[in-house]
């Protein structure tokens, strides 16, 4: 496979794998230690908002720890991904014993 083909094929793949681990994050709502979903569902029952620790309640959307690293995880998985191309469709050469 010619070589300009081969790193185009790399960069579209890694870029759609990083662009769906990233989906699937969000949709898991793997940012959030408490989301605005969360909060809305709370606030509808009648609560001030999610319940904490005993008497105390959080108003606002919290961030997870690790939620400034998501980004750097979504382009490590889709670099990989692309490395894992350009391996794949490189020239094979003749198996020699």
């Amino acid at each position: 496979m010619r070589t300009p083909v081969r790193v185009s094929a790399a960069i579209a793949v890694g870029i759609a794998v990083a662009l769906a681990v990233m989906a699937h994050d969000r949709q898991r709502g793997i940012e959030w230690a408490i989301s605005p979903e969360q909060i809305a569902d709370a606030q509808g029952a009648g609560k001030p908002g999610v319940e904490t620790g005993p008497g105390q309640f959080a108003r606002l959307p919290v961030a997870s720890e690790g939620a400034d690293l998501l980004p750097v995880k979504w382009g490590l998985i889709g670099l990989f991904a692309a490395c894992v191309v350009l391996v794949g469709t490189g020239h094979r050469g003749r198996l020699r014993l």
